[in-house]
């Protein structure tokens, strides 16, 4: 199996598969001392760590195409693919002392491959329902209506905070005084739309609760 990588410098970008972590050593010792050696390594993978490589750029490949050419939801993706797909790079227990697992790695790779290939992975699929969802709720009037709404009653609340400064003194609004202000206009927001967080009443009991709780031990 040959695997050609056009870009000559595609390899160096991540320097994190070039360790052994990554693949297996290269070479492989043949005439080991049987008084000191307790196991003898017999099986040797190589271009495991082009093979993960050359995955990664089928996958970012094949995963773009179907993206109808949205860039910022491309980018997105690829953010989100190279974050999973380098974590064992990372990890922080001695796998390199397990010889096959760059091979496993590599196979693995096949496999997800023939999913984003078809555009059948769970990554696609639950990346599709939260781009969708995003993009609903980014072209919805009500929506934008009410974030304008928010937004002309945080500038608002800022005004009437900074009539209270001197400003000849230099007095200015810190940033715990504009968290403030924003965390008073959303509670306002949530009132409004009856969100309120206090569902608990004087006694303890849940207000949102319809029946009567029995005592402990009644009969049913």
């Amino acid at each position: 199996m040959v695997y050609k990588i056009r870009n000559k410098g595609f390899g160096a970008v991540f320097s994190g598969t070039g360790n052994v972590r990554a693949y297996p050593a290269r070479k492989t010792m043949v005439n080991p001392d049987l008084s000191t050696h307790v196991t003898l390594q017999v099986q040797i993978t190589r271009f495991t760590g082009m093979r993960v490589l050359h995955n990664y750029r089928n996958i970012s490949r094949a995963t773009k195409q179907f993206m109808m050419g949205d860039r910022f939801f491309e980018q997105l993706m690829i953010l989100t693919i190279r974050e999973h797909y380098f974590r064992p790079m990372y990890y922080k227990a001695p796998i390199e002392n397990t010889f096959f697992l760059g091979r496993t790695l590599a196979d693995l790779t096949d496999r997800h491959y023939a999913l984003f290939a078809n555009n059948q992975h769970p990554l696609q699929l639950a990346a599709y329902n939260e781009y969708n969802t995003f993009l609903q709720d980014l072209h919805d009037q009500a929506s934008a209506a009410r974030d304008e709404e928010d937004g002309q009653r945080f500038t608002q609340a800022i005004g009437e905070a900074e009539s209270q400064l001197n400003a000849a003194e230099g007095e200015t609004l810190s940033m715990d005084d504009l968290s403030d202000i924003y965390i008073q206009v959303r509670g306002a927001n949530r009132a409004r739309a009856n969100m309120a967080l206090n569902t608990l009443s004087k006694s303890g009991e849940i207000n949102d609760y319809l029946e009567v709780r029995r005592p402990y031990g009644a009969a049913e």
